[in-house]
């Protein structure tokens, strides 16, 4: 049975009805202004929003990012029914979306300034090393790298190498309070124990949160004379301790803010001006190698500004200084390497830079002709040891 309540048939214009049921009430009553007005707004939001899409076009670089953005996925049964079209498409419309700086921007905002978190998707800011990303030290793609290191090193047996390695420590370890990811004590002995017949050189202690840009994984090369000095002399070499002059070659916003979205202070990219050496690189396409400058100003406006040393990714670059002594350096490199190895000349009279992530290690001989006796360099940041699948030693036993 039901009762009507304050039904009296003179109710005025906009009077609720209610409808009382025994063991409860049902609310039928009219919505109010606000709440038609409330999915008004909403629905002419999400409308707006949805045109923009349609009508703007879709970025080809996400700049603040550093990557190409999601292409829309392929659309047939077998992506429908296992689920994978949905999931590619929604990173898809989440990299085309309109205003996505924006939105990323307000989310940084609520998890750093709001919430109070620490890092937001692994990405943490700090008063000392800056921003930075965890990079949790994952051991079997550890030995897995250290073992593709062996690999290559084996291409140098019966030339009478002096072979030495090095790790570049994650910046976070240098923080005042504790970052949790890289562990460094781990990883050393780890390598010690890949590594035992080859010359380890220790830089961790020659480094501090001064040596890296706070808005970038990568080290400032104008902080790092000591971390060349120490590898030198690691290696029994000899450099000639010339003090180049210092340049500065403008401000400079790293990986990590981008990622963070929010505003950050700039670095400023600073570079040693080393008039006395020669660049050598080998151009993937007509497989020859082209003389260019150490440090290309052009790059400075592209999406990776760190690219203004060494013209960024190469597989080979040969660098010559005529004032060094008449000895040889094969460096094994990451990007860290592009910095690093302008100040390795002053000892070497050439300096041999590849990066194995761009030239399989089985051809590299067809390019280089070892020199017995010479110095051998493997030196890593600490991320390469988590990808090991980024170094081509494929075809080799």
């Amino acid at each position: 049975m039901f009762a009507r309540v304050g039904d009296d048939g003179n109710r005025p214009e906009g009077y609720s009805i209610e409808v009382m049921e025994i063991g409860g009430v049902m609310d039928i009553r009219k919505p109010t202004i606000r709440e038609i007005l409330t999915a008004v707004v909403f629905v002419g939001i999400v409308g707006v929003l949805f045109v923009l899409n349609l009508i703007l076009p879709s970025p080809e670089v996400l700049v603040s990012e550093r990557r190409i953005p999601a292409r829309f996925p392929d659309l047939n049964l077998n992506t429908i029914s296992n689920g994978d079209f949905m999931d590619r498409f929604e990173d898809y419309a989440a990299d085309h979306f309109v205003f996505r700086d924006t939105f990323r921007g307000i989310n940084a905002f609520l998890i750093f300034d709001i919430y109070r978190q620490n890092d937001k998707s692994g990405l943490y800011r700090s008063n000392d090393v800056g921003l930075g990303q965890f990079y949790h030290m994952d051991e079997t793609s550890f030995r897995e790298t250290t073992r593709r290191i062996t690999l290559a090193a084996s291409i140098f047996d019966g030339f009478d190498m002096n072979i030495h390695y090095s790790i570049i420590p994650d910046k976070s370890i240098y923080a005042e309070r504790f970052l949790p990811g890289f562990y460094l004590d781990k990883a050393e002995g780890m390598l010690f124990d890949a590594f035992s017949d080859y010359n380890y050189i220790r830089l961790a202690d020659d480094l501090s949160a001064e040596s890296y840009y706070k808005t970038d994984i990568h080290w400032d090369q104008t902080k790092i004379t000591n971390v060349a000095e120490k590898l030198i002399s690691g290696m029994g070499a000899n450099g000639n301790s010339t003090t180049h002059p210092i340049n500065t070659a403008g401000e400079f916003f790293g990986v990590y803010s981008g990622q963070y979205v929010l505003p950050f202070p700039p670095d400023i990219m600073t570079y040693f001006d080393i008039p006395a050496i020669n660049a050598s690189y080998l151009n993937e396409r007509t497989l020859e190698f082209e003389e260019y400058p150490i440090y290309d100003h052009m790059r400075l406006g592209s999406v990776d500004p760190y690219e203004f040393f060494l013209r960024g990714p190469q597989p080979v670059i040969i660098i010559e200084n005529e004032n060094a002594p008449d000895r040889e350096l094969y460096m094994f490199r990451d990007s860290f390497g592009s910095s690093l190895a302008p100040l390795m000349s002053d000892a070497y009279s050439k300096v041999i830079v590849i990066d194995l992530r761009y030239i399989q290690l089985s051809i590299i001989d067809q390019f280089i002709d070892f020199r017995p006796g010479s110095d051998v360099l493997f030196i890593f940041g600490s991320q390469i040891f988590n990808s090991p699948g980024v170094l081509l030693t494929s075809g080799m036993n």
